[in-house]
């Protein structure tokens, strides 16, 4: 007799995983493993925002089960800090990554990610894709099953599950979707709240930003932002004032 399947929930503390590790475990389906992939910002500080950290705690609470939590093959600062081999730009470190192509997502989470799932051998793993993301369930592997398409649940009903749960991560009263602090793909609007809400987090980033051989963005690099960003604060605090008299 063959060694049994095993059965690995990714798990990414949105609210689309979330809802399907909880309705799994609800319905009683098999989870040998619950695996949360924790990119690095350095290698002894997580890229999540703090409130990340705190709501695995809560999640693992309430399913009173534990979550692998699998730090990233390398931090960010050692992927920054790297230098190109050859070309033309040998010796130059690789600073923030392109927003198509970027480095950052095979270095430091799909190497970690690969590595890890090979410890378990043969198995299946359980994906958050919801009934709405046709694209993303169009290139499931074939180990990989997506329960909430089984389901039907979209992302709207994603959240109005965990809202009936009081799990919903509270992450999502200030953003629309998670991801790295330092991430140059998230919208305006998220940066704003970045630089608001975790000016630590924020100076770091514009450390980096000092060293990058490339802009943080293609039309402008973080100090641009930061410069925008203390401008429209500047403007918007001079027309309260106006307005107020």
């Amino acid at each position: 007799m063959g060694e049994r399947m095993k059965h690995i929930v990714s798990y990414s503390g949105g609210k689309d995983s979330t809802a399907m590790l909880v309705r799994m475990i609800e319905m009683g389906m098999p989870i040998d493993d619950i695996v949360f992939i924790n990119v690095m910002a350095t290698p002894d500080m997580g890229a999540e925002f703090p409130e990340m950290y705190e709501y695995l705690k809560k999640v693992e609470r309430y399913i009173q089960r534990k979550i692998t939590i699998v730090p990233s093959a390398i931090s960010f600062d050692e992927g920054f800090h790297q230098k190109y081999l050859s070309g033309k730009r040998a010796g130059c470190i690789y600073g923030y990554p392109l927003m198509i192509g970027a480095w950052c997502n095979d270095r430091l989470k799909l190497r970690a990610i690969n590595r890890h799932y090979k410890s378990y051998g043969d198995h299946i793993r359980y994906l958050g894709l919801a009934a709405d993301e046709p694209e993303r369930l169009a290139r499931l592997k074939p180990n990989c099953r997506a329960p909430l398409a089984e389901w039907g649940m979209t992302e709207k009903d994603c959240i109005a599950y965990l809202e009936k749960r009081d799990l919903l991560n509270p992450l999502y009263q200030k953003f629309k979707r998670l991801g790295c602090f330092f991430c140059p793909k998230q919208s305006l609007s998220s940066l704003r709240i970045v630089r608001r809400d975790y000016p630590n987090l924020w100076q770091m980033m514009l450390d980096w930003d000092k060293e990058s051989p490339r802009t943080f963005r293609p039309d402008g690099t973080l100090h641009d932002y930061d410069r925008r960003f203390a401008a429209e604060e500047r403007y918007s605090a001079s027309w309260r004032v106006k307005n107020a008299a």
